[in-house]
């Protein structure tokens, strides 16, 4: 036999079940087993069973997670004796379990994004993970140096994870090192082209991330000196001519070929470089002095009208300036003329890693901003929960984040009085769902939480 008792988190008791065997979904949803109003709950969040007299429990891919001694579960697992488990602000009491123990090997493992990264702090919490830029992929990485479809990360049965390169432009880099596939151990430094990360498993001590190396296109490799070749009519080309026996004359033509083709090879490379090299430094220079260089008027002669001046040439922009005015365009949330500013800046110098710093965080505060916009427009519909939910999902360092917590305190505020009238009508479910609402922006005052501990005790139709 065993007794589920479900606390608030104000240590309230919300409902208490008693059960020998069965299966039952926990979920926020009312077609659930076991309802639990909250936000922070999922539909479908949990699944409570029983095997034999023993008694598990699994996390469904909740948002929130299922949570188990203060430690976030991935794999189905048995619940130990008088086990606490937490799903959203619910704490389930579970009395008559016999131990814990996980079905099958599980590795807490996360990636920690670099400092000055545009990668998020991610759990590595499914047995096969895509990486890539695509939205098909479970770790999304919205940078051109990442390809589609990047790198897997695989979890084995034995519990060892392991990162593979899916033939990548940029590559998958371990510790700096470019690999097609590798075990990680706790510490590594993970990279997805330009994008890095701390591997790091729970249980271990905490490793500093570092900041990430600046990516650098690869150099060609010098070639080390080679030995002359002997001294030999037959090998040496400018050495004097002996005279050879008569023999039958070589027909291969492959050292000839090979000549010209490096000789093609060199003359190419250097038009490429002169050219790179032009557009990189001269023009930008010659462009530069013809802005600045006034032109000189000259003198009119008595009686004799100036001649018509032609207007001044505007200057090439310079590659410093693009930066500037995309600052400026961004300090105005100005996103589209920020982004195109910054692309021509990447345009002028690829190498440069600024504009594309910029423009992954302009690609961030675009994806902010319409989570802004959603969130006005569902709260002008009065749909708060997912007025709520947008609003909490705006990152912290966005610029959005300010006006998020503002609007999240004035949402707090509509809940509870809506809470008060509702409760004044002693219609308690109701009260009960809008003071719930109101805690879950993180805003709501300390009078809440004791009107919706009072609304808790009343009973609910």
């Amino acid at each position: 036999m065993f007794t589920l008792i479900i606390e608030d988190k104000l240590g309230a008791i919300v409902d208490e079940y008693s059960f020998e065997d069965g299966e039952f979904i926990i979920g926020r949803s009312q077609q659930a087993d076991i309802v639990l109003l909250a936000d922070n709950v999922s539909r479908q969040h949990a699944r409570l069973f029983t095997v034999d007299g023993r008694c598990f429990i699994e996390d469904l891919k909740a948002a929130n997670g299922v949570w188990l001694g203060g430690k976030r579960i991935y794999n189905v697992t048995e619940l130990p004796r008088s086990a606490q488990v937490r799903i959203g602000d619910f704490f389930l009491h579970i009395e008559g379990a016999a131990y814990a123990r996980p079905l099958g090997p599980a590795v807490y493992a996360r990636l920690v994004p670099a400092p000055g990264s545009i990668g998020e702090l991610t759990e590595l919490s499914q047995p096969t993970m895509l990486v890539g830029r695509g939205k098909d992929c479970a770790i999304v990485l919205p940078d051109v140096s990442v390809s589609r479809i990047h790198s897997k990360i695989t979890q084995d049965a034995s519990g060892t994870v392991s990162v593979e390169d899916l033939r990548s432009s940029n590559g998958t880099f371990v510790n700096d090192h470019r690999i097609d596939q590798q075990e990680l151990q706790h510490g590594d430094r993970v990279r997805f082209g330009t994008v890095g990360f701390s591997f790091q498993v729970d249980g271990m001590p905490e490793v500093a991330t570092q900041e990430a190396e600046p990516y650098e296109p690869a150099r060609p490799l010098q070639r080390a000196a080679q030995p002359s070749p002997p001294a030999h009519p037959a090998y040496n080309v400018y050495a004097p001519m002996e005279p050879v026996a008569p023999g039958p004359r070589s027909r291969s033509v492959l050292p000839q070929v090979a000549a010209v083709a490096v000789i093609v090879v060199a003359v190419i490379g250097l038009i490429v470089l002169v050219g790179f090299a032009y557009d990189r430094w001269v023009v930008p220079a010659l462009q530069s002095r013809a802005g600045a260089a006034p032109a000189a008027a000259a003198a009119p002669t008595p009686g004799s009208e100036p001649a018509p001046q032609a207007p001044p040439a505007t200057p090439a922009a310079t590659f410093e300036d693009l930066l500037s005015r995309g600052q400026d365009a961004v300090a105005r949330r100005q996103w589209d003329e920020a982004e195109s500013l910054f692309k021509q800046a990447r345009r002028m110098d690829p190498i440069n890693q600024r504009p594309t710093e910029a423009l992954n965080m302009i690609a961030m505060e675009k994806r902010a901003g319409a989570r802004f916009a959603q969130a006005e427009e569902a709260f002008a519909h009065k749909d708060f929960a997912t007025a709520i939910r947008q609003h909490r999902m705006i990152p912290q360092s966005s610029v959005y984040r300010a006006d998020a917590n503002a609007a999240l305190d004035a949402i707090a505020g509509v809940l509870e009085i809506d809470g008060d009238a509702v409760c004044a009508a002693k219609n308690y479910a109701a009260c009960q769902e809008k003071y719930s609402l109101a805690l879950s922006t993180g805003f709501a005052s300390p009078a809440v939480e004791q009107k919706y501990a009072k609304a808790l005790k009343n009973p609910t139709k």
